[in-house]
């Protein structure tokens, strides 16, 4: 079996018709999830791209991998010294691996670079291959392009020359906030991740209530324009009659704000990232018709932690060293009732765009009832905050019901804080 493992940038499940969306924005995903397995509650263990895709290809929490922001990010070599990654395992098992970003992520131990899932493909069909691939067509800025630019604008919206203004940061700006915050980039602070074509920039401006439809319209343009991109790739697997040899995997690395909170986009972007719903649910999608049923949905809350696992369980291997995840094939064969629902993530509030001297860190753990969020300010008169969110009740999670509920407060608090220092996680 080849892997084709394709995690798209801050794409929110809720925007895609399989997950229930009605504007039409994914219809070959919407395809392959028919084909496959679709999750429905599956969380990302942080709000900004590098401590996520870590965790999604290793299997460790960022707790565990460490690599939480730009200090650790300088350090990587040494604390992953000795180690053999999961990507290291494959390759000793006679895979090709390939990714994105060897630059950055070199310390994985990937063989080839991927630019295209299409091309590395067609150069690897003789072989068996694991390739990644991290399309930003839904990172900002959201800019798709025609017909998708205008596509799900409203019928008869009316855009202010004001508003405009404000769409043409969110077409061309990596990195909007609202007045009263400052990033890295503009604090002259060095970016540890420096790229050609990826030069950071920023705009500073508030959104109405009233402009948020143009702001989605946008955003649900670039996951169209993201639906082409992967019907592409799956058509090159096709061609080659890989297709049905491949465990074609869909996910994103975190979510993305769309005005939720006021805020747009994801922690590096917006400089307020959160551990709300909207920032850590991420869509999972697996097809591989020859492993697995087709059409199932799972309802039951998976992490992200779980997916490197299960890969490796479908190719019959079994991870070596440290992983915190599980294997999610006994859950969908439908092997396993006692699986255990309980997720956790952790974000800085300003992503990758930190400075340095701000230890602020957002915890949170996750079941299917409840949330309970910690939130860490060393420079505060009140250091720690907890605050608990019924999602059954309150889905959108605008009601603190910590003080209302001292014993699950407490029940919840001793497992987040037994996670936070590395113990177990159930």
């Amino acid at each position: 079996m080849n892997i084709v493992f394709v995690l798209c940038d801050a794409l929110r499940p809720d925007h895609l018709g399989c997950y229930g969306y009605q504007k039409g924005t994914s219809p070959f995903i919407d395809k392959l999830a028919g084909e496959g397995v679709l999750f429905l509650n599956t969380v990302s263990n942080c709000n900004h791209t590098l401590p996520g895709l870590i965790s999604a290809f290793t299997g460790l929490y960022q707790t565990t991998h460490k690599i939480d922001g730009p200090a650790n990010f300088q350090r990587w070599g040494s604390l992953w010294q000795g180690e053999k990654t999961p990507f290291m395992q494959l390759r000793d098992n006679g895979y090709v691996v390939g990714g994105q970003d060897p630059e950055i992520y070199k310390h994985l131990g990937f063989d080839v670079e991927v630019k295209d899932i299409a091309v590395s493909v067609e150069t690897h069909k003789n072989s068996r291959f694991f390739l990644w691939y991290r399309p930003e067509t839904t990172h900002l800025p959201y800019n798709p392009p025609p017909p998708y630019d205008t596509l799900f604008m409203p019928a008869g919206y009316e855009i202010s020359d004001t508003t405009r203004e404000k769409l043409n940061l969110v077409k061309n700006k990596l990195i909007i906030h609202r007045p009263g915050f400052v990033s890295r980039l503009e604090n002259g602070e060095d970016d540890p991740i420096s790229k050609p074509g990826y030069e950071r920039t920023y705009g500073i401006t508030t959104f109405t209530e009233e402009e948020r439809p143009a702001v989605v319209a946008l955003y649900d343009g670039e996951v169209r324009s993201l639906d082409d991109e992967i019907k592409r790739y799956a058509d090159k697997l096709e061609r080659l009659n890989l297709l049905d040899e491949t465990i074609f995997i869909i996910t994103s690395d975190h979510g993305e704000q769309l005005l939720e909170r006021g805020a747009l986009g994801h922690s590096s972007c917006s400089m307020e990232g959160t551990l709300y719903d909207e920032n850590i649910k991420i869509p999972l999608i697996i097809r591989c018709p020859r492993l697995l049923p087709q059409g199932r949905i799972i309802k039951k809350q998976v992490s992200q932690v779980d997916i490197m696992p299960t890969i490796f369980d479908m190719l019959g291997l079994a991870i070596q060293g440290t992983v915190d995840g599980k294997s999610l094939l006994p859950l969908i064969r439908e092997e396993r009732t006692d699986f255990h629902e309980v997720a956790y993530a952790m974000t800085q509030p300003c992503g990758w765009q930190l400075m340095k001297g701000d230890d602020r860190m957002l915890y949170c753990l996750r079941t299917p009832d409840w949330k309970l969020i910690r939130f860490n300010d060393p420079r505060s008169s009140v250091s720690e905050d907890y605050r608990l969110y019924n999602l059954q009740n309150d889905p959108g999670e605008e009601v603190n019901l910590a003080s209302e509920n001292p014993q699950i407060t407490e029940r919840l608090k001793k497992k987040l804080e037994l996670w936070i220092n590395g113990g177990k996680t159930l």
